[in-house]
């Protein structure tokens, strides 16, 4: 896909004003890493080196489930069941 060079410095410029307004540090920042990306995509278009980003994998959290967990013992209960009074 062909984007030209003018349509990828008004995007810039787009987000450059959206930069201006944001709010939060976090607004911001990602605003200027979308417009560092743009100005990397014409770099690389003009040199040639399109080059594809590789995918990032996170890796989920491994939940540990508890083992060996014997029920509490009361003097005062009647049985075993919840349905023993």
């Amino acid at each position: 896909m062909d984007i030209s060079s003018k349509r990828m410095l008004d995007k810039m410029e787009e987000l450059v004003l959206k930069a201006k307004q944001a709010n939060s540090e976090d607004k911001l920042q990602g605003y200027v890493i979308a417009i560092q990306s743009l100005c990397e995509v014409m770099v690389d278009e003009k040199a040639g080196n399109i080059s594809i980003p590789k995918p990032i994998t996170l890796t989920q959290p491994v939940m540990s489930s508890v083992s060996n967990v014997e029920p509490v013992k009361m003097d005062e209960a009647n049985g075993a069941s919840l349905f023993d009074f």
